[in-house]
């Protein structure tokens, strides 16, 4: 079957054509099915170990978007098939996806990107303590990106930024975003933006997006407090 043989496919190639956008791809992969190689194959009762490749110093898993691919890419060997929101669920937070490693209709999937596939948050334990600062070096690329998103998103009110760290994790962005939520989908559409944001101009940190709705929440509170906002919606 030629390329593209699907709906990510064809996402995957308008993309490269500059007739796509990141979020439109980030969308068909949640949705499409990928085919993941089992280096070890498949045991009953034992659980599979995912291929793992290095990307600029960060650990990506090999997926494929679609048997034809896949064959191309891997040959033979077990595979399994899963939807990309499924995958994204059961990976560490610090992975990436490979799509079609070493193909001309592939590319590698940030770790930011991945967690757009599972729900766009962020998972703190119960408990679990998270410091707020000021990053030492402000990300311009990055808060260009998500004014120029937000600016698309009529949802998005004022977007703020601040350095987080929870227990001994890495530090990461945090982008706290107030939204109008009469807005239909507002909360999907400023994620998608977020997201796509991020895709397009990575910082070195990770970055995760929350939403500025609740003045009891400790975090809501001090970012309300003690930020500046990076976007504003004009008014009038």
């Amino acid at each position: 079957m030629a390329f593209p043989a699907n709906r990510l496919e064809s996402a995957l190639a308008s993309l490269r054509a500059g007739a796509g956008s990141v979020d439109q791809l980030l969308q068909a992969l949640a949705d499409s099915q990928l085919w993941v190689p089992l280096p070890d194959g498949v045991a009953e009762g034992a659980q599979a170990r995912l291929p793992v490749m290095v990307i600029d110093e960060q650990p990506y898993v090999v997926v494929y978007t679609s048997a034809e691919q896949y064959a191309r890419g891997a040959g033979q060997q077990a595979h399994m098939v899963i939807s990309g929101r499924e995958l994204a669920g059961i990976l560490a937070e610090m992975l990436g996806l490979a799509v079609n490693p070493g193909a001309e209709a592939g590319l590698p999937i940030r770790p930011e990107g991945v967690r757009y596939l599972r729900g766009g948050r962020r998972t703190i334990p119960a408990g679990q303590q998270i410091r707020l600062g000021d990053p030492a070096e402000e990300p311009q690329a990055l808060l260009a990106a998500l004014a120029t998103a937000f600016e698309a998103v009529p949802a998005v009110i004022v977007a703020r930024r601040a350095l987080a760290q929870t227990g001994d994790e890495p530090p990461f962005l945090l982008i706290g975003v107030e939204a109008d939520q009469s807005v239909g989908d507002w909360r999907e559409a400023a994620l998608a933006a977020a997201n796509a944001a991020v895709a397009a101009a990575p910082p070195p940190l990770a970055v995760d997006t929350v939403f500025l709705d609740d003045a009891t929440d400790p975090v809501t509170a001090w970012m309300l407090a003690h930020t500046e906002p990076f976007y504003r919606r004009p008014t009038g």
